[in-house]
This record gives structure tokens, C-alpha cells and sequence, in this order.
């Protein structure tokens, strides 16, 4: 799957750290950063997640 892709369509970026030597897959919105191996798999899994029992409750109780 070419999870880079799917990354950059929800807004996910890459950062080259030169003194590290590494890439850093980073959202302006989201919190966590990313790098390695599975940087990309990790964002785009993060960015699909549904949502949490709480969040869903506090919607419903919404007038």
C-alpha cells in the first residue's frame, strides 16, 4: 500500500533533520510525530482512526 500517498491527501508532511539524519513525517494539527521505518503507515493510521466512545457521547448530548 503506498501509505505516503494517503498520508499527504490528509494533510501529513515530511522534515529533513540533518543532524540526526533521519525524516520526521509531521501534521500542523496533530500532535505525534513520526519517523522510521513505518513513519507514513503510523500517520495514516492515526489519521483513520475512529473516533473514541466519549467523543461520540458528547455529540449526541449536544442540543
Amino acid at each position: 500500500m503506498h501509505w505516503k500517498i494517503i498520508a499527504l491527501a490528509f494533510g501529513w508532511r515530511t522534515v529533513h533533520d540533518d543532524d540526526e539524519n533521519r525524516v520526521l513525517v509531521w501534521h500542523p494539527k496533530q500532535h505525534p510525530h513520526f519517523n522510521g521505518v513505518d513513519a507514513w503507515r503510523g500517520a495514516v493510521l492515526l489519521s483513520i482512526r475512529a473516533p473514541s466512545a466519549a467523543r461520540a457521547d458528547r455529540k449526541e448530548a449536544r442540543p
